[in-house]
């Protein structure tokens, strides 16, 4: 509690929301804006972020300027979704986990098996219904800027051999702090160990965590690879990262810059969707080459075990919104 009370202390003292230069009568010449996530330089987000970033400067003549802050320099996600809802950050760069404690129907979209592919995935993106539920999010102070694709989430272990959800039991296994991801890890069989994303790799190196669940992407970037035997492609949840920004910075700019960052937002989601699936399967190859032993499972298995997930969670989502979701082609 202490370490969150002084991260937001430092938040609130370095991100005090739109930093404005030039006349102090009518709109600033120029802003400076503030972008945070907790992944390191060499993962996609953080190319993203400063393609995101390059786009904006030129979208708006050199206006708007956009400082990033990787690797939980700001705090984790939390902290960084926290600050953004109350706008003393502008920008984060996350999935939806901290969100939806603020805006429940956006778990959907972190469900497990809620989407056939990534490609399903990036064309409910385009559906209006994404859209008309992205809109209702802004009443919470957030607000949708780029959905872009984090990838398709695998189980990895130290050293069990995992084949069915029952291979699983009594299995510590490390999951985002947030309700879907520990719901998820229980229908899988195994015990969930909520903690923060930094701190994975002690945890899995002395065995706090006997197993994590994360794309190739992330298991790459954090070198899960050297402390985990087995990759264990359940993709149980085709998971997304986004852009948000928040709603008391990006009202109080002109509208014309509003929209620039929109459009820029737009641009940088068909990159970034395009990247990410360019880079998945490589990767995927890539940690076999490392050591780890790519293992095949019971999927269908899987799927079964997340079903109750589906009749908990739905009043929160909406009658009707998984099979509306699932419908889209």
């Amino acid at each position: 509690m202490k370490r969150a009370l002084i991260v937001l202390t430092v938040i609130a003292v370095l991100t005090t929301g739109i930093f404005a230069e030039g006349s102090s009568e009518g709109a600033a010449d120029s802003y400076t804006l503030r972008l945070s996530h907790v992944l390191p330089t060499d993962h996609q987000n953080h190319k993203t972020a400063v393609k995101f970033a390059e786009l904006v400067k030129e979208k708006t003549g050199g206006k708007v300027n956009i400082e990033i802050f990787p690797a939980a320099q700001l705090g984790n996600e939390k902290e960084i979704i926290d600050s953004v809802a109350m706008g003393t950050l502008d920008f984060a760069l996350c999935g939806f986990g901290e969100v939806t404690k603020r805006f429940p129907v956006s778990g959907i979209f972190d469900g497990p098996f809620v989407f056939r592919d990534r490609e399903h995935l990036a064309q409910v993106y385009k559906s209006d219904i994404f859209w008309d539920i992205m809109a209702d999010m802004e009443e919470v102070g957030i607000q949708m800027v780029s959905p872009g694709y984090y990838g398709t989430r695998h189980v990895t272990t130290t050293d069990t051999l995992v084949k069915t959800p029952a291979d699983l039991n009594g299995l510590k296994l490390r999951c985002p702090d947030q309700p879907m991801f520990v719901a998820t890890t229980k229908a899988m069989g195994a015990t969930p160990t909520p903690m923060a994303f930094s701190e994975v790799y002690l945890a899995l190196q002395q065995g706090v965590a006997d197993g994590q669940e994360n794309p190739a992407a992330a298991i790459t970037s954090m070198k899960f690879y050297e402390v985990q035997k087995y990759l264990v492609k359940t993709g149980h949840i085709i998971y997304g990262n986004h852009i948000f920004g928040s709603t008391r910075t990006l009202s109080k700019l002109p509208q014309e810059l509003q929209a620039a960052i929109a459009e820029a937002g737009k641009e940088v989601s068909g990159w970034w969707i395009e990247q990410s699936f360019a880079d998945e399967d490589v990767l995927l190859k890539g940690l076999e080459d490392k050591g780890m032993t790519i293992v095949e499972p019971d999927k269908e298995a899987f799927v079964s075990a997340a079903q109750f997930i589906y009749d908990d969670y739905e009043s929160k989502w909406g009658e009707g919104l998984l099979e509306k979701l699932r419908a889209i082609q």
